[in-house]
């Protein structure tokens, strides 16, 4: 039987239960449907929500895919990307003829149940291709992006919001290629949102670098990563494909601001060049601008007050690379 999988799942769980639940059933029956034996494989970060319980429970009346569990021990590495590793060599060790990693997140859901075959078959006729994203949604049905380009030091020096609104972090699609009953393009990142990826373009890159991007910006990472080993890196459009938290906050993201700079630097550092570091001064301008801004908004509003100190930590931190 181990011998038949080609495909594993691959999702990171940790006390998003209520996302868990539905994003487990989701994928457990998108599989079924596939054209190749598929396995999920969860990596459980040491939840208290009950996540465990329920895996358990619903593993145990699940006939087919095979679900497996993994709960490392708290001296594991337990971060985003270290679990994307752990899970996917923990694959191949058992699967030997694993082909393809979907990285589905719990907070993902598919409906349409011709995204995974055509994603696989698309794999499978392209072979410079390491990886298949999709043109993802809210549970509205509102259009959240399908990737990006690969990030520039004036979008970073910037700022997110100023990048997101002179449209600097969106990929330009130049064109659409006709595949099968949908379209197909290249873009620089595709985030795992989700995301399938041949084996052998993960192998190639060494998997996620973990000690520079345990959380932010690892996928982004990634991508770059494999765009230097010579794959490409391809989106979907479909409908159907979903990628939306419902409000649903993270403890991984309780450092989102923070963790975001520190992880954009060394993205930029490792992939533009050391003269990254040149941009510190004008980075330190910014943080002081919004800091300066933050302390007039926080006379009423809360959410500026938590802002105001992250942005005094970046202002402290930032001539250290963000490192505290």
């Amino acid at each position: 039987m181990k011998n038949t999988i080609e495909l594993a799942v691959i999702i990171n769980s940790f006390n998003r239960l209520i996302l868990l639940r539905d994003a487990l059933n989701s994928i457990a029956g998108v599989v079924t449907q596939a054209p190749i034996k598929a396995a999920i494989i969860i990596f459980e970060a040491g939840s208290t929500d009950g996540s465990v319980e329920f895996i358990k429970n619903f593993s145990e009346n699940t006939l087919e895919p095979e679900i497996i569990c993994l709960s490392p021990s708290e001296d594991v590495n337990r971060s985003f990307s270290a679990g994307c590793n752990y899970v996917v060599e923990f694959a191949a060790q058992i699967f030997p003829n694993l082909k393809y990693c979907l990285f589905f997140e719990t907070d993902n859901f598919i409906t349409n149940q011709s995204a995974l075959p055509l994603a696989i078959k698309l794999l499978e006729q392209e072979e410079k291709f390491g990886a298949v994203g999709f043109t993802v949604e809210k549970y509205n049905g509102e259009k959240t992006g399908f990737g990006a380009c690969f990030p520039t030091p004036l979008s970073f020096i910037i700022g997110q919001q100023l990048s997101q609104k002179l449209g600097l972090r969106k990929m330009s699609i130049k064109q659409w290629f006709p595949f099968s009953e949908s379209s197909y393009a290249f873009s620089d990142i595709v985030f795992t949102s989700p995301l399938l990826v041949r084996y052998a373009a993960w192998q190639s890159t060494g998997g996620m670098d973990t000690e520079k991007f345990p959380y932010s910006d690892c996928d982004s990472d990634w991508c770059w990563t494999a765009d230097k080993k010579g794959w490409q890196l391809v989106v979907l459009d479909l409908p159907g494909v979903i990628h939306d938290n419902k409000m649903q906050s993270s403890t991984w993201s309780a450092n989102r601001v923070i963790n975001f700079h520190q992880a954009r630097f060394r993205l930029l550092l490792k992939h533009r060049g050391q003269w990254i570091i040149f941009l510190k001064p004008l980075l330190f301008v910014r943080h002081c601008l919004e800091f300066c801004m933050l302390i007039f908004i926080s006379l009423w509003s809360e959410r500026a007050k938590k802002s105001l100190n992250q942005r005094k930590t970046l202002t402290k931190t930032v001539f250290k690379g963000y490192e505290a």
